[in-house]
């Protein structure tokens, strides 16, 4: 998921997250404040949407959030278009695949 300025804000990217978590899919997110758009401006960089979804035991009623299990990169600072792959592959691993 990229994660822009308003995208924890979104209710629809709440419900994509849950969907993707249902089906069993790896999950990453991926800032792209420090991405230089077309006039040459970056942006703010946004809230982890991670943090506004948890799991809960149903043993003890512990929550985890999302973000406690899930990692978040920063396209720019992280490298994005040489570490990509290995992000989605680690997140495909953790999620079995």
């Amino acid at each position: 998921m990229l994660i822009g300025a308003e995208t924890a804000e979104r209710d629809w990217v709440g419900y994509e997250i849950k969907e993707s978590y249902k089906k069993g899919n790896g999950l990453l997110g991926i800032y792209i404040h420090n991405v230089v758009d077309l006039d040459r401006r970056t942006d703010v960089k946004g809230k982890n949407p991670f943090d506004n979804l948890y799991i809960e035991n149903k043993t003890n009623g512990q929550k985890t959030y999302l973000s406690q299990t899930y990692k978040t990169y920063d396209w720019v600072n992280d490298n994005g278009y040489g570490n990509f792959a290995s992000w989605v592959d680690q997140a495909a691993r953790q999620a079995g695949k």
